[in-house]
Order: structure tokens, then sequence, then C-alpha cells
């Protein structure tokens, strides 16, 4: 079970010790300056855990020689099939919260067992760029785990705040080379100018489009120097496009070099229920978020041909259930649940 924005407060006193009656054993890993984070369960008499990594997004810099400054957290954890009770005395942690924690047991692997992946990505709509630094940063992680438990399948949950006609999610599922449009391409630079900077420059070009139709044997002094000035700015703006599409075209190759892709266990599930289709995507669910921005965020990925099938996926409220909108008394979050059962072969 993944869960994310799991208040710290609300862990300590009410969940972990709910979901230890319950059967389950835990791990939460979340930011410093958060109150929140993101949460792995399992139920004990069927899984142990015998590693886990804490991913701070913000720490990225060794994967996409960049920093972020989000306080986004994910969390990769290696569960091998088995009760817990034998590992009991040498997990003395089980209940720990401690955002630094992290277990090796220093059990070899080998055996049979998965790997669990969550997260929960920087929310801003426009925000693609720092998105595809915490998916990258995601799989590194994902990946360092399987190459320590190679015959441990992935399973990556979380909420991407991505919709499924974002670039992030087909450089996620599509066989690679992905092409990406260019309104992807577009979505994907960075946002390193603020709206007030933005109107600012759409002033001064007014201003510039009216002194170039003054010609320029009237300028006065003052004009040339705003005149010059912008052509500066010009120059630049060119340069910081340059270097901008640099840095996508650097992240689109780091992500690509997985030559693994990811499917979505929910890609398929317009087909089957015709009340969540939209034509915005083909496949996924017109939403999982339904507030007052209602649209699709929410996966679980595996990677087919290493052991794990779809079995059954649940099937999503229908919307009068949801209406006006979430969270309501039916259901307590503004995400709704998604609930895969795999076959291991």
């Amino acid at each position: 079970m993944c869960l994310q924005e799991v208040g710290i407060e609300h862990w300590h006193q009410i969940f972990a010790s709910h979901f230890k009656q319950l059967g389950y054993d835990s791990r939460l890993f979340y930011s410093m300056s958060k109150s929140h984070g993101v949460a792995i369960l399992w139920k004990r008499s069927k899984f142990h855990i015998v590693d886990e990594k804490g991913v701070r997004m913000d720490a990225s810099m060794d994967v996409c020689e960049e920093t972020l400054q989000t306080d986004n957290v994910g969390l990769v954890a290696a569960l091998r099939f088995g009760s817990a009770s034998n590992m009991e005395s040498t997990d003395p942690y089980a209940d720990s919260v401690d955002p630094e924690y992290r277990i090796d047991t220093g059990v070899p692997p080998s055996g049979e067992g998965i790997i669990v992946s969550n997260t929960h990505l920087y929310w801003r709509p426009g925000a693609c760029y720092e998105r595809l630094q915490q998916q990258i940063a995601m799989l590194a992680a994902q990946r360092e785990m399987q190459e320590k438990y190679p015959g441990f399948p992935v399973i990556s949950c979380g909420d991407f705040n991505t919709t499924p006609d974002d670039a992030g999610y087909a450089l996620l599922t599509k066989a690679r080379p992905v092409s990406l449009n260019e309104w992807q391409l577009d979505n994907l630079l960075p946002t390193t100018m603020t709206d007030e900077e933005d109107e600012s420059s759409a002033e001064t070009t007014i201003s510039y489009a009216a002194m170039a139709t003054a010609g320029t044997s009237s300028e006065s002094d003052d004009t040339s120097t705003k005149r010059r000035r912008l052509e500066e700015e010009e120059k630049q703006a060119e340069l910081d496009f340059a270097r901008d599409q640099e840095r996508v075209q650097r992240l689109l190759r780091l992500i690509q070099a997985d030559n693994s892709p990811l499917r979505s266990c929910y890609s398929t599930y317009a087909d089957l229920d015709a009340s969540y289709r939209t034509e915005q995507w083909v496949g996924e669910p017109i939403y999982t978020n339904y507030a007052k921005w209602k649209g699709t965020l929410d996966y679980i990925f595996y990677r087919p041909g290493q052991g794990l099938d779809v079995h059954d996926i649940m099937s999503l409220p229908a919307e009068g259930r949801l209406k006006p909108g979430l969270p309501n008394e039916r259901f307590a979050s503004d995400h709704v649940s998604l609930l895969v059962r795999f076959g291991c072969a």
C-alpha cells in the first residue's frame, strides 16, 4: 500500500498504531520542511522488508546535475515474500519515521520479492521540467535497488502530478526513442521568468515597437539607450533559450537511457468504463483527482517482462458519488484510490 501526503502527526497519533493492529508493517519518509510525507505499508504475514532508500528530490545533483527547491521526497523499499516473524528481532525500527533512517539487513539478494516505489512529485502545473528531474531521480533509486535485488520486479506508485498527455507520462511509458510533440517540448522548458517579469517584458516590447516606427533619425539619447538595452536583452533571451533547450535535451537523454519503459495498470481503463473516457487522451481515466481541478495525476506503474501480470484493477467511483468535489462524506481525500491485484510468475 502506498500513501502520499501523510501527515506526520496523524501518522504518529493515529495511523501507525491502527495499521499495526491490522497486521501491517510500514515506513514513512518525509522532508524536514514539510508536515507530511510518503508511506509504504505491507502485510507482515506476506512480506518482510530487506532494504529501503529515501529519495530527497532537492539532493538530485548527482543524477541531474542540478538542484531543486521543491522539498518533494520519494521512498523505495525491497520486500521479500514471507512472514516477518523471524525478522522482528533484527528490525528494531519497524515503526520509526526517522527521515534519515535506512535499513540494510545484509540479507543476500537471493529468493523472491518485489521493489515498491512511492512518490509525490512537484505540484505546480507549469513545472514539467522539475518533475522530469524528479522522475529521473526516482528511476535511478529504483535501478540502484534492482541492481542489489535483480530478481525483484518494480512497482512504481504515486501522485505524479502529471496528466497522460504530458511529456513526463510519455517518457515513462513509451518505447524508446520517444517522439514528443511541439507542445510537450515547450512545456518541458524551465520556467525561468516570473509573471511580473513577463508582464514587464510585454510592456517593454510595445514601447520598443513604438520607438521603431519613429525611425532612428529623431531618436533622443534616452531612446537610443533604451534601444540598445532592449537589443542586449533580446540577445540574452536567445542565449537563455538555447541553454534551456540543452538542459531539456540532457534530461531527455538521461531518462531515455533506460530502455525499459513502464506500463500503467489503468492505461486501458477508459476502454472498460465509458464514463471515464475523455478526448484529451486515450486509455487512462479522465480523472483520479476530483476537486476544483479535475484530471488524472495518479498511477500504478510496473515493468512488463519482469514476472508481474495485472490480474484485476479496482473500478473507480461513479462521478455522481464524487460531486460536487472531493473530499466529501464518502471519500476523505481529493484523490480516488487505485488498486491492482498482481500475479507473480
